[in-house]
């Protein structure tokens, strides 16, 4: 018997030895991943990019319900957005996950569209018909399946972020083909949202849902002055988003100068973004920081999918 085994292990080795000689060179690095970690590294990536890509397909604003109106029109108008959740679900099952992280968020998010509807027909179509008067809807219920969800898929968004930092820095062929300083940035701004606006399950932490304190704050703040992006595009967005912080917390402002110019691309070497006096309110600042990211993750998208889901084409 171990006779057997010995050579059925020498013929493997010479098997692999003979593909890792005879194979061209860029193939052999994707027969490498087999025996190695990467591998799970990838497909983890890959479904990510199929979530996010997915997600997008997806019929927007049609979970959360408007206030309520003891109105037929309103509970025909529930019954759309029940049909549009029903859609929803059926586009999200077009998705064939390998990983296991993604397969348990998908059926999260399925069963968290599932019972929203549920109590939708239950408390406003069927009540309505029934009774002609809508039932309280138990919202802290449905809250607490959609946060599960939202909470799994930013704990595993936050592990693909890490797993592509790592690939740049060891100049993965993956990522050979895409902007290292941009992507870079890229991912550095992505991990720094989730540290600033983390997605904490309620009966983890009932104290997550606090207001911050100005310790919670200032450690914001901390976050964006750490962030030292190398790119045109990222340094306006941090540019942006020290504004943003100072329009939200005046209080704890006390960068104001006596002849501040608005932040362009050109103060690329401050060291510290000062507040215009005529600064924009928030909502215009989060609009600048949202198309400007927008735009950029629309072409690193595109060029991660290139990248991760090449051989898939062959």
């Amino acid at each position: 018997m171990k006779k057997i085994v010995l050579g059925v292990v020498c013929l493997a080795i010479m098997a692999y030895g003979v593909l890792h000689f005879s194979m061209p060179e860029k193939t052999t690095p994707r027969l490498n991943q087999f025996f190695s970690k990467q591998i799970k590294d990838v497909q983890l990536i890959q479904d990510w990019l199929k979530h996010t890509q997915q997600h997008q397909l997806l019929l927007v604003d049609v979970i959360q319900p408007v206030n309520p109106k003891q109105t037929a029109a309103y509970v025909e108008y529930i019954k759309q957005r029940i049909e549009f959740n029903q859609q929803n679900i059926q586009r999200l099952k077009l998705s064939h996950y390998r990983s296991k992280a993604f397969k348990e968020i998908q059926q999260l998010e399925i069963h968290a569209l599932q019972q929203w509807n549920n109590i939708h027909q239950s408390n406003i179509v069927d009540a309505f018909e029934q009774q002609q008067r809508l039932l309280d809807l138990p919202i802290a219920e449905f809250e607490q399946l959609d946060t599960a969800a939202r909470y799994a898929l930013q704990q595993q968004e936050i592990i693909v972020l890490q797993r592509l930092q790592q690939l740049v820095q060891q100049n993965s062929d993956y990522v050979a083909d895409i902007d290292h300083s941009l992507l870079g940035d890229w991912l550095d701004y992505h991990l720094m949202q989730h540290q600033i606006h983390p997605i904490v399950a309620e009966w983890q932490e009932p104290s997550s849902t606090a207001i911050h304190s100005r310790s919670e704050e200032l450690q914001d703040l901390q976050l964006y002055k750490r962030f030292q992006p190398n790119t045109d595009e990222y340094k306006y967005i941090k540019a942006l988003l020290t504004q943003l912080w100072h329009v939200e917390h005046p209080a704890s402002s006390n960068l104001v100068t006596a002849n501040p110019r608005p932040v362009s691309y050109a103060d690329q070497s401050e060291k510290e973004f000062l507040i215009p006096t005529d600064a924009p309110k928030a909502e215009k600042l989060k609009q600048l920081i949202k198309m400007q990211n927008d735009r950029v993750t629309r072409l690193l998208s595109a060029q991660l999918r290139e990248a991760f889901f090449k051989e898939d084409k062959n």
